[in-house]
C-alpha cells in the first residue's frame, strides 16, 4: 500500500475522502483536500472504499482488517475520543497513518456529569456539598470533572493505575473509590494489558458500592456488566443510576433503561463545541500527513453562543439551586433523557435505528465557557463556583 510522501503536493492526484455524515463541519475542512462522499457511520463498508484514499470516521465505525483490507486508504481519522472501535495493530502493520479526536469532547462530558448531578439532586432533594466523588479514569475528563465537581463542593477520590505508576495523582484503590458517595466512569475501553476495563464493574466490584451511591458511567458501555448492573439496581444494592453508554449500542438492554434514573443516547461529549474539536484534530493531523498548512479553524465556524448572557439576581435561593439553574439554561439534560423515553415506545425493531437517529440528529449544545453569567448581588462563593464550573463571569456590585 502506497502512502503519501511529505515531499508530494497533495493536488498533483486527486484524493478520494469518504466520511461519517454525522461529522460536523467536514465540507468546511475538507472541501478543498478532495473528494467529499458522505455515507451513515455504519453504512461504510469495504466496497464504500474501494477508491478511498482518507477515511474519515466516528466511533460507530468498526476499523479493522475486515473493512480495509484491499482499499487504497491511506488515512483514517476518527473525530471521536478513544481507539477501541480501531484495529491499531493492524493499521501500524500495514502503514496506514491514523488518528483519534483524544481529549476533543471532554469538557463537554465533564460538563454532562455537572448537569446530570444537579439535575438529580434537585429531583431527590440531595445537597451535593461534602460529599464523596470516586472518579474512576482521570485521564482528559476525569481530570475536569475533578475540577468542577470541586467547585461544587464535592470530595474527589481518585482511581488511576497507570497514573498511580507515574506519581500523578493521589491514587486510592478501586474499592475505596468505589466506596464513595458518587462514582463517575472515565476509563478508556480495554481488554488486555495490565488494567483492562472490560467489566471492570461487575457482580464482584458492584459489591463495593454503597446502597445510596449515586452511580455514573459516561466513559464506554462495555465498561460495566449489564446484567451484574441490573442486578445491583434491582435488588437496591446501588442508588441512582445515570447511564450514557450502553453495552451492544445500538441495539442496548432495554430492561436496563428501564432501571435507570436517567438514561441518555451517548450523547454526553456531543456539544457542538466538543464536535467541532474533534474535526479539526482530524483535520490538523490530515494537513501535517500531506505537508500542508491547516487552512480551516472551528472558531471561524462555530455560530453564536445560544444562551450569551445570564443575569443572576435572585440570591435568596441555595447556592446549589442557583447553579441548577443556570446550567439547565444551557443543557437541559432531562429533554435528553425524554427523547430516550420516546425512543421505548417504538417497537423493538425500529430502536437502533432511531437510536442512531437521536446522536445524528442531537440538537446543537453549547459549552458552560460561551456563556458570560453577572452577578448582581455580591456573592463571593457563587462567583467560586461559576468560575470553577468553567463559565465566564462578571460581578456587578447593585
Amino acid at each position: 500500500m502506497k502512502n503519501l510522501g511529505t515531499s508530494e503536493n497533495p493536488m498533483n492526484r486527486p484524493l478520494n475522502i469518504v466520511a461519517g455524515e454525522s461529522i460536523p463541519y467536514i465540507q468546511e475542512a475538507f472541501g478543498n483536500l478532495g473528494n467529499l462522499s458522505f455515507f451513515a457511520g455504519r453504512a461504510i463498508t469495504a466496497s464504500v472504499l474501494k477508491d478511498t484514499h482518507i477515511l474519515l470516521i466516528r466511533s460507530i465505525t468498526p476499523i479493522d482488517e475486515a473493512l480495509l483490507n484491499g482499499t487504497p486508504v491511506e488515512f483514517v481519522g476518527s473525530a471521536s475520543a478513544g481507539t477501541d472501535h480501531m484495529d491499531t495493530t493492524y493499521l501500524q502493520s500495514n502503514t496506514i497513518r491514523y488518528c483519534s479526536a483524544s481529549g476533543c469532547n471532554a469538557n463537554s462530558v465533564a460538563e454532562y456529569v455537572i448537569a446530570a448531578l444537579l439535575h438529580l439532586a434537585q429531583q431527590q432533594n440531595i445537597s451535593l456539598e461534602g460529599k464523596t466523588i470516586g472518579i474512576v479514569g482521570v485521564g482528559n475528563i476525569g481530570k475536569l470533572v475533578k475540577i468542577k465537581a470541586e467547585a461544587l463542593g464535592l470530595q474527589p477520590i481518585l482511581n488511576d493505575p497507570f497514573l498511580a505508576e507515574r506519581n500523578e495523582i493521589d491514587h486510592h484503590s478501586l474499592k475505596e473509590t468505589l466506596g464513595c458517595d458518587i462514582v463517575t466512569l472515565h476509563t478508556p475501553l480495554t481488554i488486555d494489558g495490565p488494567y483492562p476495563t472490560y467489566h471492570l464493574l461487575n457482580n464482584h466490584t458492584f459489591k463495593w458500592l454503597k446502597p445510596s451511591t449515586i452511580f455514573i458511567n459516561a466513559a464506554r458501555g462495555e465498561v460495566v456488566n449489564t446484567q451484574a448492573l441490573l442486578e445491583a439496581i434491582s435488588h437496591t444494592r446501588i442508588g441512582p443510576t445515570i447511564i450514557d453508554v450502553w453495552e451492544h449500542e445500538p441495539d442496548i438492554n432495554w430492561d436496563l433503561f428501564q432501571a435507570v434514573t436517567l438514561g441518555t443516547p451517548h450523547i454526553a461529549g456531543h456539544s457542538l463545541d466538543g464536535k467541532a474539536n474533534g474535526t479539526f484534530m482530524i483535520y490538523a493531523a490530515l494537513c501535517k500527513h500531506l505537508d500542508i498548512t491547516p487552512r480551516w479553524n472551528p472558531v471561524q465556524a462555530l455560530p453564536s453562543p445560544i444562551v450569551p448572557l445570564i443575569e443572576v439576581n435572585t440570591p435568596l435561593r441555595s447556592d446549589q439551586e442557583q447553579i441548577r439553574e443556570i446550567v439547565s439554561k444551557i443543557y437541559n439534560i432531562e429533554a435528553d433523557y425524554h427523547c430516550m423515553k420516546e425512543l421505548f415506545r417504538k417497537s423493538p425493531t425500529e430502536r437502533p435505528t432511531l437510536f442512531d437517529a437521536l446522536r445524528k440528529n442531537y440538537p446543537v449544545r453549547r459549552e458552560f465557557h460561551q456563556t458570560t453569567v453577572t452577578l448582581t448581588k455580591s456573592n463571593s462563593w457563587l462567583q467560586q463556583i461559576i468560575r470553577g464550573l468553567g463559565f465566564s463571569e462578571i460581578s456587578e456590585e447593585r
